[in-house]
């Protein structure tokens, strides 16, 4: 009787577990993710005012290639680009000794852009594209505002 009882307990979840596998090869396809390619950034000019600041500030100088590489990546990887620009920019808003950087209209540019960082980390979690998209042409054109604005201080 022992062996009856365990044949039909085995049988019962056999039968269930061949109904899971199926569950799981539909959960499992993944649908392509597009993101706009058109995003523009700004470039300072070579040996312009803004770009002699960018070249004194190693934390700036660092930042800008972060940005810069965003504009390059597949959105399937993303992530770890999105936390190492956000180390970048928290590295650059708390950098202490440094007159320039601690100007109020460079120091908001800076929060503006760390809060669009953060956004797009949100929406890429979120698998929300559209969202990532929209939010990802808002961190370009915060970055883009920041560098002309360095421009303005001649």
């Amino acid at each position: 009787m022992k062996y009856l009882y365990s044949i039909f307990l085995i049988f019962t979840f056999s039968c269930q577990n061949s109904e899971v596998s199926n569950n799981k090869k539909n959960i499992s396809k993944n649908d392509k993710i597009f993101l706009n390619k058109n995003f523009q950034i700004y470039i300072p000019e070579k040996n312009s005012f803004g770009d002699s600041i960018i070249n004194s500030i190693s934390e700036l100088r660092d930042l800008k290639t972060s940005i810069e590489d965003l504009t390059k990546l597949n959105p399937n990887g993303i992530e770890s680009f999105l936390d190492e620009t956000l180390i970048k920019c928290n590295n650059l808003l708390n950098l202490k000794n440094n007159n320039f950087i601690s100007r109020p209209e460079i120091k908001g540019r800076l929060k503006v852009l760390k809060t669009n960082i953060l956004k797009c980390k949100f929406n890429n979690h979120q698998n929300d594209n559209k969202n990532l998209n929209e939010n990802l042409k808002n961190l370009f054109l915060s970055y883009n505002i920041l560098f002309e604005r360095l421009e303005d201080f001649r």
